[in-house]
């Protein structure tokens, strides 16, 4: 906030004193209180300053962290938009897209597990009131709402439950569904999302019969925001922002009437959830989704999501994991953004393989223990024995390194006609792996038939001392989650 210049000698203080803007605030406050008794000179106070014009321009977001925000729009009462993501039209992803979410919801369904997607809706789409009237006049809402709605239809055509959170749009409410400047939803916003998918949750087939307890959700403070699109403002106009506050929750089992067996008590230790939640920063505890989810649902939830780690790295990291494995769930609720890209190749690589637990279980068609040097280390060798067949679209590679921290694999695929691929893995920083990375041989166009010859790793950036590998190569199971077809789902890319 900032205050307009006072008159007479309050003027002259004022230039001689370094006043915060919160100080400032409160003078404004005092003087106005003053004039109207002594007719005095009075303050006005008014919001930020808007955007500066280098805002509106694209080249200037040339970092990741900046691009993220392209670009950013000035709204009402300190609101900010990016138009690449809040004011887009476009939703879904493409043909092989769909296909690729159709063969992993099989392969999940194929183990009893049931996938619900949170696709969460654009603040254009919730808070389009916060817009400019200019703004707002540029802004295709009717589009933008069309074609949302038509990707939740393409979605529940993979077979999967996919929550309709259309009689959320265009929201007017006392509470926000998102802050004024941050991407992330409010805990009223993630309240309203939990209580329509709540409802979905109640439809599946078998959800009756998973074990219910009387949940509560209560205020346990504020929450302050300076969001992140107030701090890109900030890199980009040298605009400065009050931090927001809203208040903040947690869920817990309600008192089932007194004495010590109430609240946790009525799990027990041998507590198994039978709904695991993996997803976003948004599934974090700051916003109490998965806690309004049980309040609503009343079952209870395994919360697995990852703060920065994308749509992705939270359900790799929880197929990859002993719990899922051993404990499998009967409902998956998958929460991310429009703006990811649902059709990376290098998701479902690892992905699919990571349903059936890799090559765990399956007889090791090569396999080998070794200490990586400087450089690039050979792993595994077709041939060295006997040739064997080792064709991309039928095999699949698990391997851990002895270090966890290891969060980047790069490799070299070689096979029998020269060919090589080049492969690039990343997993978050966030992300509990144990140094285990499953993938798939390419299975596309060109690859599928080709026969491996070897594969090698680079070492890392910075290799931990006595970094080594173990490395199994396996059949992909047959008619299980390890075969990827590549037929479409049907739709196109809206």
């Amino acid at each position: 906030m900032y205050v307009d210049k006072p008159l007479h000698t309050a003027k002259r203080s004022a230039k001689r004193l370094a006043l915060s803007a919160l100080a400032l605030a409160l003078l404004a406050a005092a003087a106005m209180a003053e004039g109207a008794e002594t007719g005095a000179p009075t303050y006005s106070v008014r919001g930020n300053p808007p955007l500066c014009p280098a805002a509106a321009n694209n080249n200037l977001y040339n970092t990741k962290y900046l691009g993220f925000f392209t670009h950013l729009v000035q709204a009402q009462d300190d609101w900010l938009f990016r138009t690449t993501y809040d004011l887009r039209t476009d939703f879904g992803t493409t043909p092989e897209g769909y296909a690729k979410l159709k063969a992993l919801r099989d392969a999940l369904k194929k183990k009893g597990i049931e996938l619900v997607v949170v696709y969460q809706p654009t603040r254009g789409l919730i808070n389009r009131e916060k817009l400019t009237d200019d703004e707002r006049k540029t802004f295709n809402y009717d589009l933008a709402k069309k074609n949302y709605l038509a990707t939740v239809e393409k979605l529940r055509q993979t077979g999967m439950w996919v929550p309709d959170f259309s009689p959320l749009f265009d929201e007017n409410e006392q509470h926000a569904y998102y802050f004024k400047g941050d991407h992330h939803w409010t805990p009223y916003g993630a309240e309203r999302t939990a209580k329509i998918t709540a409802a979905t949750l109640k439809e599946i087939p078998g959800f009756d019969d998973i074990p219910k307890h009387q949940y509560e959700s209560k205020r346990v403070g504020l929450l302050s925001k300076l969001g992140t699109f107030h701090k890109a403002a900030a890199q980009l106009c040298g605009n400065s922002y009050a931090t927001q506050y809203v208040d903040r929750f947690e869920t817990a089992v309600a008192d089932s009437g007194g004495g010590e067996g109430g609240g946790d008590d009525l799990f027990g230790d041998e507590s198994q959830p039978q709904v695991a939640l993996v997803g976003t920063s948004n599934s974090g505890p700051a916003y109490n989704f998965a806690g309004f989810l049980e309040q609503y649902s009343g079952a209870e939830i395994l919360n697995n999501a990852i703060s920065g780690g994308g749509f992705d790295s939270s359900l790799l990291q929880y197929l990859s994991s002993q719990e899922f494995h051993e404990h499998p769930p009967k409902i998956i609720v998958w929460e991310f953004a429009t703006h990811y890209d649902m059709a990376q190749k290098s998701f479902y690589r690892q992905a699919m393989p990571l349903v059936d637990n890799g090559c765990e279980g399956q007889k090791a068609l090569l396999k080998n223990d070794v200490k990586l040097r400087n450089g690039s280390t050979e792993i595994l060798v077709n041939g060295k024995n006997q040739l064997l067949d080792l064709q991309g679209g039928q095999h699949q590679i698990d391997l851990t390194f002895s270090d966890p921290s290891v969060k980047t694999l790069q490799a070299t695929i070689w096979y029998l006609n020269g060919r090589r691929e080049n492969l690039k893995l990343e997993q978050s920083a966030a992300a509990d792996t144990g140094g285990r990375y499953v993938f798939q041989l390419r299975n596309d166009p060109g690859w599928a038939e080709l026969n491996m010859l070897a594969m090698e790793i680079h070492s890392p950036e910075q290799m931990p001392d006595g970094l080594s590998v173990k490395a199994t190569l396996c059949k992909r199971p047959a008619g299980g989650a390890g075969t990827l077809t590549a037929k479409a789902a049907g739709g196109t890319h809206l």
